[in-house]
């Protein structure tokens, strides 16, 4: 009898060790995961305030990109009016045709989104609409060196088949009445309006985009303060 009780006593006190050695654990890890959801946030937030840096300084490129861009469009636009009435002894043709070799371009900033991106800590945005939103706004640069790409490959043909060229003409005496009449100069005149008006508009989309994600941002940092 008396060895049973010393047999009971015994299997409660052990019993008793092992919850208390599991209730220890359970709290060691309750207080691990806060610890790391508490640096996830931390995190995620100093992700926030980067990328929205990263906003900030991609939208000032733009909107002065877009600016000079809208300036060009209007200079271009006078040389097409002089091609259009034939007023090819215009000498604002010479001097405003200058902006046909003229081009900008643009270099995004993202070195946080790449660090996020191949880090895999997008992953600390748990909304999937976010992580989106984020990949989407940056995509939207894309178009933009394409366009740009390709305008400086005009740009490009134009100096060597046919500025240069008539850089020598006119050495020769030749007047800018003379390449004013070239068919090659009227569709590149018509060519720089054209794709000048396109990387507006891919300024454009790019600005819209990073504005509402700048929103999303603000709205993130209220939610986690």
């Amino acid at each position: 009898m008396l060895s049973e009780n010393k047999f009971a006593n015994y299997f409660a006190y052990a019993t008793g060790e092992i919850i208390l050695v599991i209730v220890g654990i359970l709290i060691a890890l309750a207080i691990n995961e806060h610890s790391n959801s508490e640096k996830k946030l931390e995190l995620r937030n100093a992700y926030l305030f980067q990328l929205n840096d990263e906003a900030d300084r991609n939208l000032k490129k733009l909107t002065t990109l877009d600016e000079e861009s809208a300036m060009m469009l209007k200079e271009l636009d006078t040389v097409f009016k002089i091609l259009l009435y034939k007023d090819y002894g215009n000498p604002r043709l010479s001097t405003k045709s200058f902006y046909l070799i003229m081009s900008k371009k643009f270099y995004p900033v993202m070195i946080t989104y790449e660090n996020l991106k191949f880090s895999g800590d997008l992953k600390l945005f748990n909304d999937l609409n976010l992580r989106n939103a984020i990949s989407e706004t940056y995509e939207t640069f894309s178009p933009i060196e394409k366009l740009e790409s390709s305008e400086q490959q005009a740009i490009e043909g134009y100096y060597e088949n046919f500025l240069m060229r008539n850089v020598k003409f006119r050495d020769m005496g030749m007047s800018s009445e003379t390449y004013g009449k070239d068919i090659y100069f009227e569709n590149m005149v018509l060519t720089r309006i054209t794709t000048i008006a396109q990387n507006r508009e891919a300024y454009s989309n790019a600005i819209e985009s990073l504005k509402d994600l700048k929103n999303t941002y603000a709205e993130l940092r209220n939610t986690s303060e």
